[in-house]
């Protein structure tokens, strides 16, 4: 009996592993998306302004009609398919750099662009003293960091911050494309601002293509939940026919049922954190708290489902007491 407990047990273990896998699957696949974007989200959209206005009078908008608004853009140069200028009213996404670090919110509060370049940017550098430095325009540039190489990421490209303040400021706004990554409402706003027409980027158009892809982990994930929930089910039948056999009666078996239900929810629950353990050490997992509440709750529902079930055959053996 203890050797078809353990299996059980086991079983429900690898029901929780499978089940993290999927969202594990889940959110590596967003990342992929987030990493073609190069740190936007899907909320993104772009849109091209003719004017003949410097970079920094669009930023300085920004700032101004909007700032409580988490705002991102990224201004990708017609003329140089590998310059992007980078802006933003909070922290970005951490891209994952070889060497160095990627831009924090304060490197775009000072009157210095600093520079991160992809794996083979084409961009004329030097280095001196122990720094590097791009050379652009009879402008230096320094550099703080070079980024991994990922399949999903152009690894040719190079990244300039951008303020009112800065050099980069004063590029001229008609030779981007201004992608912006916010609210819709404030896309809206700033496109009807400067009469233009806020379009999808390929990147979310294909993720929109493929929105719907997460249903098969959706149903692996209640596949294994059910495996998981016929186990403790199992259990409880296991540990009624148990009981049945010492001939308790009344409040010992009332006792007995709840005492040892306790300890096989515990054990469970040490399972689960064994599932969690394992998972972020083997699993790509973005957000852990998302995990963590996903193994709970499957938690929950098989101690739920256990307790319903010694719940049912106690109540069957009392009716079956009434009618004989």
């Amino acid at each position: 009996m203890k050797f078809k407990k353990t299996i059980l047990i086991i079983i429900i273990f690898l029901s929780f592993i499978g089940i993290g896998s999927m969202l594990s699957n889940v959110q590596s696949r967003e990342a992929d998306q987030l990493l073609e974007a190069y740190g936007l989200s899907n909320n993104t959209r772009y849109i091209e302004v003719k004017k003949d206005q410097e970079v920094r009078s669009f930023l300085t908008y920004l700032k101004k009609r909007f700032p409580h608004n988490k705002i991102q853009v990224h201004m990708t140069s017609k003329a140089k398919k590998n310059q992007t200028l980078v802006w933003s009213n909070h922290d970005v996404l951490k891209l994952p750099t070889e060497s160095g670090r990627y831009f924090t919110k304060d490197d775009f509060k000072g009157r210095v662009s600093f520079a991160v370049l992809g794996l083979n940017a084409e961009v004329p550098t030097l280095k001196t003293q122990g720094n590097e430095y791009i050379y652009i325009n009879k402008k230096y540039y320094t550099v703080i960091g070079t980024l991994k190489h990922y399949r999903q990421m152009k690894q040719n490209g190079y990244y300039l911050t951008t303020s009112p303040k800065q050099p980069t400021g004063k590029f001229k706004l008609r030779d981007y494309q201004i992608i912006i990554d916010s609210s819709n409402k404030v896309i809206q706003q700033i496109a009807k601002h400067y009469k233009v027409k806020a379009k999808t980027p390929v990147f979310v158009k294909n993720h929109q293509i493929h929105q719907f892809s997460i249903i098969r982990e959706i149903l692996f994930i209640l596949l294994f939940l059910l495996v998981a929930a016929a186990s403790n089910l199992l259990l409880a039948f296991m540990d009624w026919k148990t009981v049945k056999q010492t001939n308790l009666k009344g409040s010992l078996l009332r006792n007995w049922l709840i005492n040892h239900g306790v300890r096989i929810l515990l054990v469970e629950l040490v399972t689960t954190f064994g599932a969690y353990l394992f998972l972020i050490w083997r699993k790509f997992v973005s957000k852990p708290q998302h995990l963590i509440w996903l193994l709970l709750i499957s938690w929950i529902i098989i101690s739920i489902l256990y307790g319903l079930g010694i719940l049912h055959l106690l109540r069957k053996e009392q009716n079956n007491a009434k009618t004989a």
